[in-house]
């Protein structure tokens, strides 16, 4: 995987011009950016921009780039199951978006959702594999992916890595966390700030890996969210949400789009950086 800082070899496919309801042009800007953290030696972190992964094994690791809004994919996973098995996990299932980006470039805005299933279901099928053969046996990846196709955002999740939308006065989170204390919190057992500090909150119930019997796994939706210039979305690992507030957050995501991921990391980091952290923001 790669790991140079300011990386600046992502595809952009140009050419295309788009505008959102209000009729002002349609820019996207990427800033991404990953870390160990402060207690651990490698990182089961890993993200990717249109197929391209990234992984950082020591430091930090940055990239901005724009990108055509036609098409693009942004994806994080979060890998478990010990050092080893966590990292080989989430490598499965991140070098797996190269061949969805692929996929999803050339389908029809109906099918979108049907290749995203295929890619779940064979990294699912991959990572349970691969586990079968290591001491470990068990463990997986969360993915928390993001597709967008002209002007539009179509979001998907399996575990507790995140997704945000920020619109430029509220920060919403969009994605619904797959673990036993949110599972609780909707049987009734758990109030939301119960469920947020129970130890419950990191035993996850849905991932990449969980279906070893190949009953079938299919990511979590919801509707298309609609892009607006001055909207920024936010792909994370619980690495960030863990060791910063809602508020610290969102005050990152108001300031200047350049270097915005990275100021989210060094914030998690001096939070206590007590696991691996990864965020891609969007900027419209």
């Amino acid at each position: 995987m790669k790991n140079n800082r300011d990386q600046s070899d992502l595809p952009n496919r140009g050419g295309t011009v788009l505008t959102d309801g209000s009729g002002k042009e349609i820019r996207l800007n990427i800033s991404a950016a990953s870390h160990p953290g402060n207690v651990r030696d490698n990182n089961e972190d890993s993200f990717s921009v249109n197929g391209n992964a990234y992984r950082a094994q020591a430091g930090i690791v940055c990239i901005e780039q724009e990108l055509e809004p036609s098409s693009a994919l942004l994806a994080v996973c979060d890998g478990m199951g010990g050092e080893a098995d966590g990292d080989l996990a989430s490598d499965i299932a991140i070098k797996g978006t190269q061949k969805l980006f692929s996929a999803l470039t050339d389908c029809e805005e109906s099918q979108i959702a049907q290749q995203v299933d295929g890619y779940i279901a064979e990294m699912n099928l991959k990572i349970c594999r691969a586990l079968n053969n290591s001491d470990a046996h068990r463990g997986g990846s969360t993915v928390a992916l993001a597709y967008i196709r002209k002007n539009k955002v179509y979001p998907f999740w399996l575990g507790d890595s995140r997704i945000y939308l920020y619109d430029g006065s509220e920060l919403v989170c969009i994605s619904k966390d797959h673990t036993l204390a949110m599972r609780k919190y909707r049987a009734g057992i758990y109030s939301l700030e119960e469920a947020g500090t129970s130890p419950d909150r990191h035993k996850l119930t849905l991932f990449l890996g969980v279906d070893f019997e190949s009953r079938g796994l299919s990511a979590e939706t919801c509707e298309p969210i609609e892009l607006k210039c001055g909207q920024k979305l936010l792909i994370c690992s619980d690495g960030l949400y863990d060791m910063c507030s809602d508020a610290q957050i969102k005050e990152a995501l108001a300031s200047d789009s350049g270097g915005c991921s990275q100021r989210l990391v060094d914030l998690a980091l001096a939070g206590g950086g007590a696991d691996n952290v990864t965020c891609i923001v969007l900027t419209v």
